[in-house]
């Protein structure tokens, strides 16, 4: 649906303009989506990075869970101390 279609949007061609699809593949219960068609599957652009996300999603018997949320921390010192170092 266009807003205001009629009034004015009358030559707009909807198959050239309308969303794009995103390739949607899972990992370990993390979502990936990507709007390139002609892209790798995920596993291929994942490679050997895989080894590292293994580690990190499979600790525990029981698996991860993304817990909602922001973290916020105040730092007393200069701002750029914590990304220099």
């Amino acid at each position: 649906h266009v807003p205001y279609e009629a009034e004015s949007s009358a030559c707009l061609n909807k198959k050239e303009w309308s969303p794009l699809k995103a390739r949607v593949e899972t990992y370990k219960g993390l979502i990936f989506a990507n709007w390139d068609g002609n892209a790798v599957d995920l596993d291929t652009y994942l490679g050997e990075a895989k080894f590292y996300m293994d580690h990190m999603l499979d600790r525990t018997e029981a698996g991860t869970e993304a817990i909602p949320g922001v973290q916020k921390w105040v730092i007393p010192c200069n701002w750029k101390s914590p990304a220099e170092h």
